[in-house]
């Protein structure tokens, strides 16, 4: 199977499966996982709370987007809405910008305030894995509220054996939006060489809310993933990976509003499109028994076109991302204890640009043509072996540090640099085999974006105060190349317990953990909305405007939560739960902070009936009553939803695979928070695909 994160971009994956399948879940507890820092450690055992989100899981679930691939992560939120085009990230609380997001192991930067996070079809992906927490010690800058890494599908994951080729074929249909899909899946191998293509389609149309309103959603994607792989030596491969989205959309500029009747959210034709190219080489050749290494070099674009459909209007934002990453592992003993050194560093450049047709300088509010670039070195030790001081057990010690150096520049304001040091030290004590509790404490940062340093252009548009329609006002960015980064210090403490031998079951383990995170210098948009003066007073614009508005340091947070997740199988069923819980304020004020999520609980139940190749499964997601917003416009109900969904593969010796599902069964009129819409009412999909190896 292709390495989750090539090149050493891996996210500290040190993971235990959310969703095993029945069989696989009692195997999954004994993977010794090499990612990122290439040492090998019992996932059990690592000093903080990750998950994998399996290929059997994705099958089963059938996802449309990434809201619904990454429900059920415990501290995870997928807010924005319904719209694919406007739904963004946040992991404990800490939004889009704290959190780094990996696609086959390579950055993928793009950010935008309502126009989303991540383009690709969730039909290519192979896996999904979270890393909540900061892992700025690995990768730097963003990386505070921790990590989501993306993998899509290699020849290597779909043929076993001495298969040599195959393919996948597969259609379906979902009502709520009407959407309908396809794709096709060849690949193959043949000697040192090994190939995949796929090509997938998906159209929707308006959004059935469970409020009973229709959201406004006309979308169309095709999507192409190339992987190109070979075994160049014993120990010696190397990765060539495409991955084109092209979208097309009529909906609101702002992916995330509601309505197109407000004229300051018009109705736009979309265009997107990222381009995604990586080459990566694994080097652990047997005949250089020191060198382990990793190394990916990448470049991504990702660009996003809105033409008004009342006006010959367009706006355009494109990002550039070119990097390169390597790692090296040098594994050791010293005496009773084992483990491994991993030394590496990064570099990665953006580059982005803007444009509006309707400002005389074509500039674009909020997406300034700047640049960035980081350069970095890390270093992380794994150590294993009996505890000290006479105690019982093993011990586990995770430290790591890393040093980052950044600058930005623009035409439109000075250059700034900066650097950081990020630092990390984690144990883990397990007195027994089956119980361990573990402790991490972690630093991390984010440098400002070039969109907060440079931004620039206007924000909003308003009708004149006294002259009314069609006369308007603006509100302006202005640039503040003075910011400082964002700095964070998180201690976190939990238990992991594994029961499944005293219960005589296959699978039965319970993590936990409590954090606290003590934040500085956070980056905010001040808007500064007030009318001129000379807007009463004849000539009444000459000047007239809505104010200002400009990024600026000033606030300190604290935000703590709870996250428990629960694997338990036994035979022919299996069930996974969650429980998360964020809290977070502003410490001069004591006003809630954060991208903030209430007391939210999750549970997977499946059951395979094996003789007949049939597998039924239901979702059950209860989130509390969110009631401490600052604004009580963004009070949100607590909700409970209930999906139900099943797979059958009819034919023993063919890979005849029909799914159904409802979501939202009892068609809850539900809201998350900050969405300002409701979520789709319930939805009736079906699937069916075909394939065959050879």
């Amino acid at each position: 199977m292709k390495n989750v994160m090539m090149g050493g971009a891996a996210v500290l994956a040190l993971a235990i499966s959310t969703h095993p399948s029945a069989l696989a879940a009692a195997a999954e507890r004994e993977i010794i996982v090499v990612q990122a820092t290439q040492t090998e450690i019992d996932s059990f055992n690592y000093p903080g709370l990750t998950s994998v989100i399996d290929r059997d899981t994705l099958d089963l679930v059938r996802p449309v987007d990434l809201e619904e691939v990454l429900r059920g992560q415990p501290g995870v939120d997928v807010p924005g809405g319904p719209r694919r085009t406007g739904q963004t990230i946040s992991l404990r609380g800490q939004g889009r910008n704290n959190t780094t997001l990996l696609l086959d192991g390579t950055r993928q930067n793009f950010d935008s305030a309502h126009d989303g996070a991540l383009f690709i079809d969730p039909s290519l992906l192979v896996s999904v894995e979270t890393v909540r927490g900061p892992a700025s010690a690995l990768y730097g800058s963003g990386a505070s509220g921790g990590v989501v890494s993306f993998q899509t599908a290699s020849a290597d994951d779909l043929l076993n054996g001495d298969e040599q080729w195959g393919f996948n074929v597969g259609a379906g249909y979902r009502d709520s939006d009407g959407e309908e899909r396809g794709i096709v899946t060849l690949y193959g191998r043949q000697g040192l060489f090994d190939g995949l293509i796929s090509y997938s389609t998906r159209s929707s149309g308006d959004i059935a809310l469970g409020s009973g309103a229709d959201l406004p959603a006309d979308d169309s994607s095709r999507s192409t993933l190339v992987n190109l792989g070979a075994d160049l030596s014993n120990g010696v491969r190397a990765e060539i990976t495409w991955q084109n989205f092209q979208g097309d959309a009529t909906e609101p500029n702002n992916g995330q509003g509601v309505s197109t009747v407000n004229p300051f959210n018009s109705l736009v034709d979309k265009d997107i499109e990222t381009d995604n190219l990586s080459v990566s080489f694994d080097l652990n050749p047997a005949s250089i028994s020191w060198l382990d290494a990793n190394i990916t070099l990448y470049r991504n674009e990702s660009g996003v076109t809105e033409q008004e459909t009342s006006s010959t209007r367009f706006l355009r934002r494109d990002l550039e991302t070119r990097g390169i990453r390597a790692n090296q592992r040098f594994a050791y003993s010293f005496g009773s204890y084992s483990g491994g050194l991993t030394l590496g560093g990064e570099y990665y450049r953006d580059e982005q640009n803007g444009e509006d047709s309707a400002d005389p300088n074509g500039i674009r509010g909020g997406a300034p043509d700047a640049e960035s670039e980081f350069t970095a070195f890390y270093a992380q030790l794994e150590l294993e072996g009996p505890a000290p001081f006479g105690l019982p057990g093993e011990i586990t010690i995770l430290p790591g540090l890393r040093y980052d150096e950044f600058e930005t520049s623009s035409d439109l304001s000075p250059g700034t640099s900066n650097d950081a040091t990020s630092g990390r030290f984690g144990v883990t004590y397990a007195p027994i085999e089956n119980f361990n509790v573990f402790i991490n404490w972690a630093e991390a940062f984010r440098a400002p974006s070039i969109n907060e340093l440079y931004i620039d252009g206007t924000h909003f548009s308003l009708p004149h105060p006294i002259l009314g329609v069609p006369t308007f006002i603006t509100n302006e960015f202005i640039a503040n190349p003075d910011l400082r980064p964002e700095s964070t210090e998180t201690v976190e403490i939990g238990f992991s317990l594994d029961l499944a031998d005293r219960l005589n079951v296959d699978e039965f383990t319970l993590r936990t953990s409590w954090y606290e995170t003590d934040a500085e210098d956070l980056i905010d948009l001040f808007v500064n909305f007030s009318f001129a003066p000379t807007c009463f007073a004849p000539p009444f614009f000459a000047p007239c405007s809505a104010g200002t508005s400009e990024s600026r340091n000033v606030r300190n947070a604290e935000l703590s939560g709870y996250e428990a997740q629960l694997n338990f199988a036994q035979g022919a069923f299996s069930l996974d739960a969650s429980l998360s819980g964020i809290d977070g304020q502003d410490v001069a004020t004591g006003d809630p902070l954060g991208s903030l999520t209430p007391t939210r609980f999750f549970l997977d139940g499946r059951y395979a009936f094996e003789p007949y190749r049939l597998t039924l499964g239901s979702r059950v997601e209860w989130a509390g009553e969110y009631d401490e917003p600052v604004n009580q416009a963004d009070h949100r109900d607590s909700y409970t939803v209930v999906d139900i969904y099943a797979r059958w593969r009819p034919l023993a010796d063919h890979g005849l695979t029909l799914n159904a599902g409802v979501d939202n069964l009892f068609d809850e009129d539900y809201e998350r928070v900050f969405a300002g819409v409701s979520e789709p009412a319930q939805s009736v999909r079906f699937d069916v695909s075909y394939s065959r190896n050879f």
